[in-house]
């Protein structure tokens, strides 16, 4: 497991590097800010690729077990609308799980007013 999660943390790495290197460089440069959320901005950036290494390795350990026995078991079926079905409340579902689709369905309307 340790590996996994060393590949789990450099696939993050790779992911938030580029971005916080493009804030640090503004940071420095074009907009100056002073050290203090400089660093805290960095520590953040840390905390995140740990977590999001951890998170990753999460989801590859528990859900997509589960969502590759689903997926082998509805497509066995050879039943189109089941599929469909299953799809459908899934996505449903995941859907409205999801809190940033939460927010923004919060936001469309005021924004459709305010337009």
């Amino acid at each position: 497991m340790n590996q996994k999660l060393k590949e789990k943390i450099t696939e993050s790495l790779s992911s938030v590097l580029p971005v916080s290197c493009i804030v640090l460089i503004l940071g420095i440069t074009i907009a100056p800010m002073p050290l203090d959320p400089l660093m805290l901005f960095l520590a953040g950036a840390a905390f995140l690729i740990i977590g999001m290494g951890f998170f990753t390795l999460g989801v590859d350990m528990a859900m997509m077990p589960i969502g590759e026995k689903v997926g082998a078991q509805l497509t066995k079926t050879k039943k189109l609308p089941l599929i469909i079905m299953a799809c459908f409340i899934i996505g449903s579902i995941v859907t409205i799980a999801e809190p940033d689709l939460q927010v923004l369905a919060e936001q469309t309307p005021q924004c459709l007013t305010w337009c």
